[in-house]
C-alpha cells in the first residue's frame, strides 16, 4: 500500500539531479537540474523510485527517535524534525533535548513542536555535552527501540519502516544501522554514499563504519548505562564497542536511510574538523582491547585519520606453516629463505607436504633444508614426501595432522616474504613483523581465518586483497589496481572482515580449523580456501585481511593458471557449481562483506548501476 503523507509538502532531498518530494496527494521523484556526482543521481533514480511504498508488519515496535541539540541553525532543526515527522512508518515518537542551547533561536523552534502528542522536549538547565543530552533522552524514552538522529541531519522517508521490516525478518535483534550518505550544508547536494558490509567487527575495531542511521533495543542501552561521558565526538564508537560484548544480535539494512549534514565543522566532512574526536577514538579502542582481555598498539594512519589495532600475540603459541609442493625446489628454497631472514616471530616450525617431486627433485629438497634449518629465526623444516595425485586440500589437511603448532599457516612455495614491498608507504608495519601480526589477529575469539595482501612480482599490484563472493563468482577485491591509493574508505588501508581470503597465505586457529572440517578434499584445484572461509563463516567466526602486511606473490609459478586451458576453465565451473550446492547460504551472490548496491561483477566497489530492489 501507499501511505499519503499530512502535508502539502513536508520536505524535499535534493540530491545531484534528483529531489524526492512528499505531498498530501502526490509522492514523486522529481528531475531536478544539478550535478549528477559520480553517478550517484543515476543510482538514486534507480533505486529510490519506491521508498514510499510500504507493506502491512505483523510486528510494529514503538520506536524513541531522540534528538539531542545545541546551537543548530533553525532551517536545520526544522528539517531534521520533519524528516522523522514525514516518516511512512507511524508507531514512534520523538525526544528533543535541548542541551541548554545559548542561541534563543532554537528554544522557538522547540516550542512550536512541543505540543504535538509524540513530540517530547526536554530543556537541560545547564550544558552536559551530547552524551549526558543523549542519556536523558534515552531515560525518557517509552520505545522499545531508540534511535538516535543528530540535530542537523535527516532521515530518509522510509528509514523507521524499513527498520521495522527488519525487526520483522528478526526479532531477536539488538542494534541495527543502515548505509547512509552526506547532505550538502544548504541541503541541495546528496553525494558520497557509503554502503557498508553486515556487522564485521575487525572492520569496526578499524573504525565507526556503522554510524548513521543506528537503532538500539532499550533494554540494552540501560544494560550498559547508556553513552559515557569522556568521549564525546566519538561517543557513538565507544557505545558500539560495548554494545558488540554484550551481543551477537546485529542488523544491516543496506539501504540509504541518513543522509549527514556536511557543515564546515562537521566529521562528515573531515575527522580533523574535531580534533578532541581523535583522542577520544583512541581511548575508546584502548579500553576496548583492555576489558577484552587483548594486548595490542595503536597506528595513526593519518591519511584517512584513523587508528589501526595491531594485536600483540599472547602466550608464544607454536605456529606451523604448512608449504604444499611439488618439483619445486628453487621457488620453495626462495620461499624459505625469505621465511628465515624475514621473521621476527620466532617460535615456529614450517612443514612441507611434497605430494610426488622425482627423486632428482626430492634428494635437492632434502640436501637444502638442513642448510636453511638453524638460519634467522628458523628452526626446524619438516619435509614428508608423499607421491599422490595433485589434491590441494588433501596436501594441507596432511600437513595439519602432521603439524603441532596451535595455529596453522598454509602458505604456498611460490610466496616470498620480501623487503621490496616497502616501496609502499601505505604499509605501516616493518615487513619482519608479518607472522606476528598473522598470529595476533588469529588469537581474537571471533577472528576465522587471516590473510593479507599479496603483491605481483616487481611493484605493487595486487594479486589478492580479500576476496568477494559476487553473483559472477567469488574472485579477488581490487584485482591487479595498484596499492597506492585509497579505495572505497580505506579497504587496502583499514583492517577489513572479508568473506574468503587466499589459501596462499591462510592462517586459522587449529580449534576452528578443526571445528569447521579442514579443507574439504572435494575441492582439489580451485575453491578449497573459499569453501574453508565459508564453513567458519557458518561455524560464527569473521575472516579477516591484515593490511598492512603485504606479501609477494610469484603466482602460479607451481602450476600455471587455472584459466590456461579449457578444460582448467571446465574443471573450475565444475567446482563452483559444487562449491555453492554445499554452501546455499552463498548462491546467488551473497557475502555478508560485501554490499548489495555496489557492483556484482568486479572487485572495484563502484555502484550497482542495475535496479537491485
Amino acid at each position: 500500500m501507499r501511505m499519503p503523507l499530512v502535508k502539502k509538502v513536508i520536505r524535499t532531498w535534493k540530491n545531484e539531479g534528483f529531489a524526492v518530494v512528499c505531498s498530501k496527494t502526490k509522492n514523486k521523484i522529481k528531475r531536478l537540474r544539478g550535478k549528477d556526482i559520480g553517478g550517484y543521481g543515476a543510482w538514486i533514480a534507480l533505486n529510490e523510485r519506491d521508498i514510499l511504498d510500504t507493506e502491512p508488519l505483523s510486528y510494529s515496535p514503538f520506536f524513541s527517535v531522540v534528538i539531542p541539540v545545541y546551537n543548530v541553525a533553525d532551517n536545520m532543526l526544522r528539517e531534521c524534525i520533519e524528516s522523522v515527522l514525514g516518516q511512512t512508518y507511524k508507531n514512534f515518537e520523538i525526544i528533543l533535548v535541548d542541551d541548554a542551547s545559548t542561541q534563543k533561536s532554537v528554544r522557538e523552534v522547540l516550542g512550536k513542536y512541543e505540543r504535538k502528542h509524540n513530540i517530547s522536549v526536554i530543556y537541560r538547565k545547564e550544558n552536559g555535552h551530547i552524551s549526558r543530552a543523549t542519556n536523558d533522552g534515552i531515560q525518557a524514552a517509552k520505545g522499545e527501540f531508540v534511535a538516535l538522529c543528530d540535530c542537523d541531519d535527516l532521515y530518509a522517508p522510509n528509514a523507521l519502516y524499513e527498520i521495522a521490516k527488519k525487526l520483522n525478518e528478526d526479532r531477536t535483534l539488538d542494534y541495527i544501522y543502515s548505509d547512509e550518505d552526506k547532505i550538502s550544508e544548504d541541503g541541495k547536494v546528496r553525494r558520497d554514499p557509503f554502503f557498508k558490509p553486515d556487522w564485521s567487527p575487525e572492520t569496526f575495531m578499524s573504525y565507526m563504519y556503522t554510524c548513521h542511521l543506528s537503532v538500539y533495543r532499550r533494554t540494552l542501552l540501560d544494560k550498559i548505562s547508556g553513552l559515557r561521558t569522556g568521549f564525546e565526538g566519538s561517543q557513538d564508537y565507544d557505545l558500539v564497542l560495548r554494545v558488540m560484548e554484550e551481543t551477537a544480535h546485529i542488523g544491516h539494512v543496506p539501504k540509504i536511510l541518513y543522509h549527514w549534514r556536511m557543515r564546515q565543522e562537521s566529521t562528515a566532512n573531515a575527522m580533523t574538523a574535531k580534533p578532541y574526536i581523535m583522542k577520544a577514538t583512541v581511548r575508546a579502542k584502548e579500553e576496548a582491547l583492555e576489558r577484552r582481555g587483548l594486548l595490542g598498539t595503536l597506528t595513526l594512519l593519518p591519511e584517512i585519520s584513523q587508528y589501526r589495532v595491531t594485536y600483540i600475540p599472547q602466550g608464544n603459541p607454536l605456529v606451523s606453516i604448512i608449504i604444499p609442493s611439488k618439483d619445486n625446489p628453487e621457488v620453495l628454497k626462495m620461499c624459505l629463505t625469505s621465511i628465515a631472514g624475514n621473521t621476527d616471530y620466532d617460535n615456529y616450525e614450517v612443514v612441507v607436504i611434497d605430494n610426488g617431486s622425482s627423486e632428482e627433485n626430492k634428494k635437492q629438497i632434502e640436501d637444502m633444508i638442513p642448510q636453511i634449518e638453524n638460519t634467522g629465526t628458523m628452526k626446524k623444516i619438516l619435509y614428508f614426501h608423499q607421491p599422490m595425485e595433485f589434491n590441494f586440500s588433501r596436501m594441507c589437511n596432511i600437513g595439519a595432522s602432521k603439524a603441532e603448532g596451535d595455529f596453522l599457516l598454509f602458505l604456498n612455495d611460490d610466496i616470498e616474504i620480501s623487503e621490496a614491498v616497502k616501496r609502499n608507504t601505505n604499509l605501516t608495519a616493518p615487513v619482519n613483523q608479518w607472522l606476528s601480526i598473522l598470529t595476533g589477529q588469529a588469537q581474537v575469539s571471533y577472528t576465522g581465518a587471516v590473510g593479507c595482501k599479496l603483491y605481483y612480482p616487481n611493484g605493487i599490484q595486487f594479486q589478492h586483497a580479500g576476496v568477494l563472493n559476487l553473483p559472477i563468482g567469488p574472485g579477488h577485491c581490487l584485482y591487479r589496481m595498484e596499492d597506492d591509493t585509497n579505495y572505497y574508505y580505506g579497504r587496502n588501508l583499514l583492517d577489513y572482515n572479508f568473506c574468503a581470503v587466499t589459501g596462499a597465505c591462510l592462517m586459522v586457529e587449529r580449534k576452528k580449523f578443526d571445528q569447521a572440517g579442514g579443507f574439504d578434499e572435494e575441492f582439489a584445484v580451485a575453491y578449497n580456501d573459499v569453501a574453508l572461509c565459508f564453513s567458519l563463516i557458518e561455524q560464527g567466526w569473521h575472516n579477516v585481511i591484515r593490511n598492512d602486511i603485504a606479501l609477494v606473490h610469484h603466482e602460479s609459478v607451481s602450476r600455471g593458471l587455472d584459466r590456461a586451458s579449457e578444460e582448467k576453465e571446465e574443471r573450475r565451473k565444475r567446482e563452483m557449481e559444487k562449491l555453492y550446492e554445499k554452501h546455499p547460504k552463498f548462491s546467488d551472490g551473497y557475502d555478508p562483506c560485501y554490499n548489495p548496491n555496489l557492483v556484482p561483477d568486479k572487485g572495484d566497489f563502484s555502484f550497482n548501476m542495475t535496479n537491485n530492489r
